[in-house]
């Protein structure tokens, strides 16, 4: 089985100064000096991320990015204060921020063959009472990132705030967004927009990207979205903890803003759309919030979300688990003496697969390998099973290459 290593450099991308984390399957740019933005990001030969090309190879000062003289957005991915508003000091009023969202954050990294991350932290910011920090970690033979952010309280007050994260996913090419919820309501754009589905049997939520500016909070019922590129039939996961019994900014743990043509109203004015060079660029925000937390001075509170990319079928998407994306859920098909198994899956890690059959009472019967898969390639499950007395259900495993398990991307159970 091939490894794919972790490696860490400093390099340039579009004219900034930047860490890059790859391992053969994925590569990530870092700029500290953008505000702590993960600004690209590559899954094989395909980039995800909105990267603002008036801004590139720019770093602003900072009566350059802020309210006086408008947002300079970079693109990428970044960390905010949430709630956003105007009417309160306890209100974040950006952006434009030219310390939290603007400022030059400090670095440092940690360099390894099976991880490999950056450390960054945002200079401490008066009005918030905040400083951030962001631990970004990318594993070797995966598509796995692990985003642990971190708000702490280094003013004399007490504060509360959530964080909010917020990915520019470019929608150049069609760009769907799915998420398990049934509810949401439109935030902001002053027309309806047309373009969603929800379909309440399977408690899924779908929007496709049109030119047309809106925003949405989500009531995610489980912590997952996915981002689905279909005419390159690749995707990304987003994965994030949900706290139900907690408040949240909006009510929700998940927003969606879809950048495009028209108005909308905030703080009962009309904009539109258009009237700024940057305002129209096709792109579709996934952001993703924690709970409130109320901090003392020197109290800190941390929120991980979980990066993940694949392959899929088309633009079947079912569902989500910790080894794969679900394109079409494991399937048993009784044929004469025997029974075939079928699905289809999109694999975050490295490793071989194999079919266990198991009895009704749980014990193994039988074991079977049948192949080495990447996150790059997709994964088509067509095997056949000896029927057998007392066969309950079987499962698709994956192991790594030094043989522990990864966890089960499907399992599925046989009629009697």
């Amino acid at each position: 089985m091939a490894r794919f290593p972790c490696t860490l450099s400093r390099v340039q991308y579009a004219g900034w100064n930047a860490f890059r984390l790859a391992n053969g399957i994925v590569q990530l740019y870092v700029v500290p000096e953008l505000g702590g933005r993960i600004i690209q990001l590559r899954f094989g030969s395909h980039e995800f991320f909105y990267v603002n090309a008036r801004h590139r190879g720019r770093v602003y000062l900072p009566e350059e990015n802020c309210l006086g003289a408008g947002w300079k957005d970079y693109g990428g991915s970044k960390v905010w204060p949430a709630p956003q508003g105007w009417d309160s000091d306890n209100l974040w009023p950006g952006p434009p921020d030219p310390v939290l969202d603007g400022g030059s954050y400090s670095s440092r990294i940690e360099e390894g063959s099976e991880s490999a991350a950056v450390y960054l932290e945002s200079p401490p910011d008066e009005y918030t009472g905040l400083t951030f920090s962001r631990e970004i970690r990318l594993f070797e033979n995966s598509s796995i990132v692990r985003i642990v952010h971190q708000m702490r309280n280094t003013s004399l007050r007490p504060v509360r705030w959530a964080i909010w994260q917020v990915t520019q996913q470019a929608a150049h090419h069609p760009l769907i967004i799915f998420a398990p919820a049934k509810r949401y309501r439109q935030v902001f754009g002053d027309e309806p927009f047309d373009h969603i589905e929800v379909d309440a049997a399977r408690g899924f939520w779908k929007l496709e990207y049109r030119n047309q500016v809106a925003k949405f909070a989500v009531e995610a019922e489980h912590g997952w979205l996915i981002a689905l590129r279909p005419e390159a039939q690749v995707a990304m996961v987003e994965r994030f903890p949900l706290f139900p019994s907690l408040p949240y900014p909006d009510g929700a743990p998940l927003e969606i803003w879809v950048n495009g043509s028209g108005t909308f109203t905030i703080h009962n004015d009309r904009i539109r759309m258009g009237n700024s060079p940057d305002s129209c660029d096709p792109f579709i925000e996934t952001e993703i919030l924690s709970p409130f937390a109320d901090l003392d001075p020197g109290q800190q509170y941390t929120f991980p979300v979980t990066w993940q990319w694949t392959v899929v079928s088309g633009q079947a998407v079912t569902g989500v688990n910790s080894c794969a994306l679900v394109s079409h859920p494991l399937a048993v098909k009784p044929e004469g003496g025997h029974f075939r198994i079928i699905g289809v899956f999109g694999l975050f890690q490295c490793g071989s697969l194999e079919v266990v059959t198991l009895d009704r009472s749980g014990r193994s019967l039988a074991t079977k390998a049948f192949g080495d898969f990447t996150p790059l390639e997709l994964c088509r499950v067509d095997q056949v099973v000896r029927n057998q007395p007392d066969l309950g259900r079987v499962s698709i495993r994956l192991r790594a290459a030094a043989g522990g398990l990864l966890g089960t991307v499907a399992e599925a159970s046989f009629s009697p």
